[in-house]
């Protein structure tokens, strides 16, 4: 678990986060749970998975506590086909209110 004193530290030196880094972090936050959600809605532990897509549980575990701006597309298609789900990306001119089973990041 994470030390949340030195966290604490480390926000009083670098002061709050601008407008854009929040948004990117809740993006990460929300692709982070969404992978958690999928994986329990499946009934799969972390280590699981990570058979699955041939990683460790470690790499799950980051995925899932938001890792997500660092990750690579071909890592969420490995989760995804380990979880019998498609990753769909798309550019449209035009995004709808609410998107299921989806993390809007732009």
């Amino acid at each position: 678990m994470a030390n949340y004193s030195r966290w604490d530290d480390i926000k009083k030196n670098k002061g709050e986060p601008s407008t854009e880094t929040r948004a990117a972090i809740n993006q990460d936050l929300d692709l982070g749970q969404l992978i958690y959600d999928m994986r329990t809605e499946a009934g799969l532990s972390q280590r699981e998975l990570a058979e699955r897509m041939e990683t460790t549980q470690s790499v799950i575990s980051r995925l899932e506590e938001g890792g997500g701006a660092k990750n690579r597309i071909d890592t969420l298609a490995r989760v995804a086909t380990a979880l019998d789900r498609h990753l769909v990306l798309s550019f449209p001119t035009e995004v709808p209110d609410k998107l299921t089973d989806a993390v809007q990041v732009a």
